[in-house]
């Protein structure tokens, strides 16, 4: 017999003993009640018996007092004799009295009715006939009364009296018969019901013993079974490496296992009976200590272990860091608590030393190959000099695998990032569709490689989705360079932007093979392949799917796909919509037709006079303008058209103005663009982070405005910028310094003493910053950052620590080592400096 059928054989001789643990004191009431209610018509029957008699005897009554009636009439009538009156005036008496009380005794049976009223009609007509034939002897003559006598009519009166109570007798009579048929069946059926019930009481008896005889046999073999799984665990209890302590509600000690006794450096018997505060370095108070018991215990929702990091002590004073997972344990005699204890020191080192590792391959692998690949890079675009054919071609091949080499050590890194939990996310408000455009433009020459083409579908111009931008462009990128590594030469890779509910959907369609059925379910898994010999062609760690999934995940958004073997995969990414408000058309504010060589600018007022004023004084002098007088109606205005200058009112955009300003930054066509500011008051900080050219003090006059426009709009950058770069690793100064060759005057240092120096000896345009120097971190500089004037001099960060949110807000731009190219950094920094050249 299988298992299954053993459980389910216990199971129905369980729910056979429930039943007759049921059935037998129901069978038993059954009996006991239908006894009961025999008794009970016994009962009903003897009393119908003993009415029936009663009821007889008062009709038998009433007929004798008619009779003695009539006797004591007849006899006074031929006699003369005035005793013979005596009983029947003693019988004329007692008539009424016995009709009442024979009326009572049947007035609840509706046959008499009728038949009643009849018998005291004729009563009394029989009276009166009585009592004139008695007048007429007494008061006239015997021949009178004997004329009344033999008209009949006395005797036929009495003969209907008496047949009317034969009847009513026979009626009562019939009763009495119908009772004691129905108490009759009555008992036959208790009878027959009462040994029905007996017979199934002694069948579930017999069945009970036998059931009981098989359970009794199948418990003493779930005792064996018991002891031996006893037997059992006390055997893993007492081999298991990890520490187990059993305690009671109050925290003492029950019972331990040999190696939680040699963790803590006792003997078994010296723990148990103390109270569990001895194994804490720092104990916790009792009553804290039973009030998280409680709590535990009365956790109904879920019975896993509470595991919690302590430190522990040992008898001889020496602690170490142990997970404590605790779970409370319901038995017969009460509640009770299992501890298991594990030492987490060696895990604890293992953790650190991975933390370590990954530490020094972020800056001991992407540095030398940032300097690798940025010096490939500049040989294969000629910044060295015409290669000869030979000479080139293998510098392309290094400088493609060099490439390969660091998107591998990137995927690395930030899978093991996802997996400790520590990737961090900024999220914000992201138009998605610039986001994409800027990264479909980027992998262009990525795919340009396998000869595909990568096309943006028109549409969601205006989805707007909360993410990090960063990690975002990670995720489209991964995505289209998959797509692009697995389509056939010569087609064509779509990117599609649509609205789905409340999410905004990203979707790039490849026309490759397809996924195979078994790859499916594994797609998003590390190191997945669906062909190691295609991909190992295409190149790729297997780890982009599952990274862009935990990303989108962290998102709040999901990802899924759609493969159709032969024709292509479609992945959908689907990413939670901000809550941004469609903008309205905007309409230029002026009625007249500017030329086209005067510059536009873009006022951004709340105040209508405000902004009217403001309008007429620059359309009349240096510029045209167009006027926005809600946040929506700027972000129309900057998503159609690129301004010389742009002024924006903070009290208008009010928080939400550090963020708008940000997004325009991000805008390629905006990066540059002088933005002035009119506030209260100006803040230097802020305007080092958000690159503002200017703050404009209220009141704001027209005339001040003007000059303040025309001085930004005509203020363009002068002789090569002078840049600071500070960076320990050579190799990468020499990099960049070839990387900026005729582009800026450049100052490599190594070290923050170097760079004080620097900073000390001359004024600069902008710092290329490394977080990790030699004698301390980069970010200690940044107070120092400041020109002769006081201004803060822009800085971007070129590391390879990956970027956080925290560093980011404190500088203008940061680029992390392997993730940019020193295209990226050169385009950066001429940017950055373009934009400070218009604001000195």
């Amino acid at each position: 017999m299988t298992a299954a059928e053993k459980q389910r054989s216990r199971n129905g001789h369980r729910n056979f003993a429930m039943l007759s643990i049921v059935a037998v004191p129901l069978i038993l009431i059954l009996t006991t009640l239908l006894l009961a209610q025999q008794f009970d018509e016994t009962r009903s029957i003897r009393q119908q018996v003993d009415k029936s008699y009663v009821t007889r005897a008062q009709i038998q009554t009433v007929l004798s007092l008619h009779q003695d009636l009539e006797t004591g009439q007849r006899g006074y009538i031929l006699t003369g004799n005035a005793d013979f009156l005596e009983p029947y005036r003693e019988a004329r008496q007692k008539v009424a009295p016995a009709l009442d009380s024979l009326e009572r005794s049947i007035s609840q049976e509706p046959d008499f009715g009728s038949g009643f009223a009849e018998v005291r009609q004729l009563s009394r007509e029989k009276l009166a006939f009585a009592d004139e034939a008695v007048r007429l002897r007494q008061q006239v003559s015997l021949d009178a009364s004997m004329r009344l006598i033999v008209t009949g009519r006395g005797k036929a009166i009495m003969d209907q009296l008496r047949a009317r109570l034969r009847d009513l007798d026979a009626i009562e009579q019939r009763h009495l018969a119908e009772a004691t048929a129905d108490a009759e069946a009555s008992r036959q059926r208790t009878k027959f019901l009462t040994l029905g019930l007996q017979a199934l009481l002694l069948s579930l008896l017999v069945a009970a013993a036998w059931i009981t005889h098989r359970a009794m046999r199948a418990r003493r073999k779930d005792l064996d079974r018991l002891r031996d799984l006893s037997a059992r665990q006390e055997a893993i209890f007492d081999a298991t490496t990890d520490g187990m302590i059993t305690h009671d509600p109050k925290g003492y000690i029950e019972s331990l296992n040999p190696a939680a006794a040699a963790m803590y450096g006792y003997a078994p018997e010296e723990l148990i009976g103390r109270h569990v505060e001895v194994l804490f370095a720092d104990p916790p108070k009792p009553e804290h200590l039973e009030l998280f018991l409680e709590r535990l215990a009365g956790n109904k929702v879920s019975r896993s272990s509470h595991v919690q990091e302590f430190v522990g002590k040992r008898r001889d004073g020496s602690t170490f860091t142990t997970d404590v997972a605790t779970s409370a344990v319901p038995l017969a005699d009460g509640l009770h608590f299992v501890a298991v204890i594990r030492d987490v020191t060696e895990r604890r080192r293992v953790e650190q030393m991975k933390t370590e590792f990954v530490s020094t391959v972020s800056h001991e692998l992407r540095t030398p190959l940032t300097s690798i690949a940025g010096s490939l890079g500049l040989l294969a675009g000629g910044a060295a000099g015409a290669l000869p054919e030979r000479a080139d071609k293998l510098i392309k091949i290094a400088h493609s695998n060099s490439e390969r080499l660091v998107r591998l050590i990137n995927d690395i890194l930030d899978i093991e990032k996802i997996e400790s939990g520590k990737m961090t996310f900024d999220i914000q408000e992201v138009p998605l569709k610039p986001l994409v455009e800027q990264a479909v433009q980027a992998n262009r020459a990525f795919a340009d490689g396998f000869g595909v083409n990568l096309e943006l579908e028109p549409g969601g111009d205006e989805a707007v989705v909360l993410a990090d931008p960063d990690r975002l462009t990670q995720v489209v990128t991964n995505l289209l360079s998959n797509a692009a590594k697995f389509s056939p030469r010569g087609e064509t890779v779509s990117i599609l932007l649509t609205p789905v509910g409340k999410m905004h959907r990203l979707t790039v369609t490849d026309k490759g093979p397809g996924i195979p059925e078994e790859f499916k379910n594994r797609i998003f898994s590390k190191f997945a392949q669906a062909d190691a010999s295609d991909t190992r062609q295409m190149g790729g760690t297997g780890l982009g799917l599952s990274i862009v999934k935990e990303i989108v995940s962290a998102f709040g958004g999901t990802i899924s796909f759609e493969t159709a073997e032969g024709r292509g995969t479609s992945f959908h990414v689907d990413l939670p919509a901000a809550k941004a408000a469609k903008a309205p058309k905007p309409q230029p504010a002026s009625d007249e037709e500017a030329p086209d060589e005067r510059p536009r600018i873009l006022i951004c007022q709340g105040e209508p006079d405000s902004a009217e004023q403001l309008r007429q004084s620059l359309q009349k002098t240096c510029c045209d303008t167009d006027v926005a007088r809600s946040e929506e109606e700027l972000r129309a205005f900057t998503a159609e058209n690129v301004y010389a200058a742009i002024l924006l009112d903070l009290s208008l955009l009010g928080e939400g103005s550090s963020r708008l300003i940000r997004e325009l930054r991000s805008d390629p066509r905006h990066a540059a663009t002088p933005i002035l500011v009119a506030s209260s008051e100006a803040d230097g900080e802020v305007s080092q982070a958000l690159s503002i050219a200017d703050w404009l003090h209220r009141p704001l006059t027209p005339d001040r405005l003007v000059d303040e426009v025309g001085e930004a709009v005509a203020r363009l950058p002068g002789d090569k910028p002078c840049i600071l770069h500070v960076e320990d690793d050579p190799d990468v100064l020499r990099v960049v310094a070839s990387a900026f060759e005729d582009k800026a005057d450049l100052k490599s240092v190594m070290n923050i003493a170097s760079a004080r120096a620097a900073l000390q000896a001359r004024s600069y345009d902008l710092v290329i910053l490394d977080l990790e120097l030699p004698g301390g971190n980069g970010l200690d500089l940044l107070p120092e950052m400041r020109n002769e004037d006081g201004k803060p001099i822009p800085v971007v960060i070129f590391t390879a620590r990956d970027s956080v949110p925290e560093v980011a807000r404190q500088v203008e731009a940061t680029l992390v080592k392997s993730r940019a190219s020193l295209a990226d950094l050169v385009e950066t920094v001429e940017s950055l400096v373009n934009r400070s050249s218009r604001r000195a």
